[in-house]
């Protein structure tokens, strides 16, 4: 019995098929459609449906006509089969979701599918009466821009601003920024955070950009829409959740007048920056070299608002009396306070040919400064150095001479005095006395300073010390590093200082990456402690080494920065750690 009601169960499942397809072979394709709505506000899109009767997958559609006027964000298709009445009909949905690229009426033309067109039809588009807080939106987007009007190759800060209040929001898209004539970069990663306007907790996702013109005239920003797909929370990684529909945001571009260079302004070079600065640093004392000695020179220039890949060469590549090994440039890009500061390094190795007076010229770096409009210069004035001979006489060693032996100069300044005080005497023998005092002086000032080498090398031997930050990186050490940078802001001198931040910062994130103090500034995120930091690193070159650099009020402000944020963030990682159960899910979900 029960094998007979399984073979009629299999006939009766052949038979409905076998109708099936012979109705499907006897029915002709055919084509309907649907918009769901005519009119929308521009940042919206509007869903095309077609509905091929007839046929199981396998349709072509020509979209091409769409893109024209249109842009299609999604396609999606579903089959479906039903029987009435014992009659079996079968039919495709295709999903076009389209995004309107103009205002006003625009037409949605024909499309070929499955050998027939389908009708046209008329939408309009409209300004939206309102963007922002309070006007019932789930997600909506705005832009900053810093100026309107700008020189060329000044930096224009642009930031794009997604809020939102729903549960969830996957597949992000923003419309590329990529104006004509002008160089693009993102200022570091996007950054998610919460504000609160009017009462309503938004979740606000942030990206900055920053744009550099390269010619003048009018600079068109396009407008930016966002595209993602609404969830309710309750999809999950594997399906797809049948529910999740598209979602599109929408801000206006923007048109920025660059001007042009001044007139007024030198050929050779254009800088237009907030500030620039330049300093030099020598690696040893200058007014002590010989024929044969070499002194490393340090050109450092900083920009604010300006990349360091735009900063000139300084061409101090010949000096009259001295050899210069130019080395290669270091050149850097960093983000404070969300401005780009460039910075550009020259070090030159400079070795003295001859005795003699040797003029370092002068570095004029002029630029515009976009804040005052106006030009200025960054200036290094000339120099002097003089070249003394080998074993020639210098103020150091008359000195030297006159504290190793009074008795010595007493018998030649009282025979000088004698022979001066004679009218007769001939100018010959002063001559001859002159060069006797200078021979006298010359040979113990190198008695004394040979004397002085072998004392320098007896009791004070070269010691090799270890960088504080070169140490490994392991649990437990960061507070022995805190403290350690609490005792050198006492007493040591600036640049232990910065060694030391390094040290406790490498040791407080836990990465043996960390070598410089604008990455522990970006790390720590404090507008307070990047200015704590700024003025440490202007100590360095204030061309005061010593301790009276770097002020008691100065170290004590880092000091109570530092414990501050060390205090706080430990407050909020225990708080974490609690709320970690009932945090809500995050924006993006991998």
């Amino acid at each position: 019995m029960k094998r007979l009601l399984s073979l009629t169960s299999l006939l009766t499942v052949l038979m409905t098929v076998l109708l099936f397809s012979a109705t499907a072979l006897g029915q002709q394709a055919r084509v309907e459609t649907q918009l769901d709505r005519t009119e929308l506000v521009r940042g919206e899109t509007v869903t095309l449906t077609v509905r091929v009767h007839g046929q199981q997958g396998g349709v072509q559609i020509d979209l091409e006509p769409l893109r024209d006027s249109f842009e299609v964000v999604s396609t999606r298709s579903a089959s479906h089969l039903r029987s009435v009445n014992n009659r079996i009909e079968s039919w495709t949905d295709y999903r076009l979701v389209l995004f309107p690229r103009h205002l006003g009426e625009q037409e949605i033309p024909s499309i070929a599918v499955a050998g027939e067109q389908t009708p046209s039809y008329t939408i309009t588009v409209t300004e939206p009466t309102g963007t922002g807080p309070g006007n019932g939106q789930d997600v909506f987007m705005e832009t900053v821009l810093s100026k309107d009007s700008i020189y060329v190759q000044e930096q224009l800060l642009y930031t794009i601003r997604l809020y939102y209040t729903i549960a969830g929001i996957r597949n992000p898209n923003f419309t590329e920024v990529a104006p004509e004539g002008a160089v693009v970069q993102t200022l570091g990663p996007p950054h998610q955070y919460e504000r609160l306007i009017d009462g309503t907790r938004y979740g606000v996702y942030e990206i900055n950009y920053v744009i550099f013109p390269q010619r003048s005239g009018e600079l068109e920003i396009p407008d930016i829409v966002f595209r993602g797909e609404l969830t309710d929370g309750s999809s999950n990684f594997v399906f797809r959740n049948p529910n999740m529909r598209p979602i599109t945001a929408f801000a206006d571009g923007y048109t920025v007048e660059v001007k042009e260079r001044p007139a007024g302004f030198p050929e050779n070079t254009w800088l237009p920056a907030q500030n620039i600065q330049i300093t030099e640093n020598w690696s040893r004392d200058i007014t002590t070299l010989q024929p044969g000695d070499s002194v490393r020179r340090t050109i450092t220039v900083v920009a604010s608002g300006l990349d360091g890949a735009a900063l000139p060469p300084l061409s101090q590549n010949e000096i009259e009396g001295m050899n210069v090994y130019p080395e290669p440039a270091d050149i850097e890009r960093t983000v404070i306070d969300g401005n780009v500061v460039g910075t550009r390094v020259e070090s030159y190795e400079l070795v003295a040919t001859e005795a003699g007076s040797v003029v370092i010229p002068e570095i004029n770096l002029p630029w515009w400064d976009t804040d005052e409009d106006e030009q200025r210069e960054a200036v290094i004035p000339s120099s002097f150095i003089r070249i003394a001979p080998v074993g020639g006489v210098t103020e150091e060693a008359v000195e030297a001479g006159q504290e190793g032996s009074d008795l010595t100069l007493a018998s030649l300044d009282s025979l000088q005095d004698e022979l001066i005080s004679e009218v007769q005497t001939p100018a010959w023998i002063l001559n001859l006395m002159a060069l006797l005092i200078i021979v006298v002086l010359g040979m113990m000032w190198w008695l004394w300073r040979r004397q002085q080498q072998r004392n320098e090398q007896t009791e004070a031997p070269v010691i090799h010390k270890t960088e504080a930050y070169a140490s490994d990186i392991e649990d437990g050490q960061e507070k022995q590093a805190f403290t350690e940078l609490g005792n050198r802001l006492k007493n040591a001198d600036a640049q232990q200082i910065r060694l030391q931040l390094i040290a406790w910062g490498r040791q407080y994130f836990m990465d043996a990456g960390l070598y410089n103090l604008d990455d522990l500034a970006a790390r720590l995120d404090s507008a307070d402690i990047r200015e704590a930091f700024t003025q440490l690193q202007a100590s360095l070159y204030s061309g005061n080494s010593g301790k009276d650099a770097y002020t008691s009020e100065q170290r004590q402000q880092l000091q109570d920065l530092l414990t501050r944020y060390r205090d706080q963030h430990a407050q909020q990682r225990r708080a974490e750690r609690q709320a970690a159960p009932y945090a809500l899910p995050p924006l993006y979900r991998n």
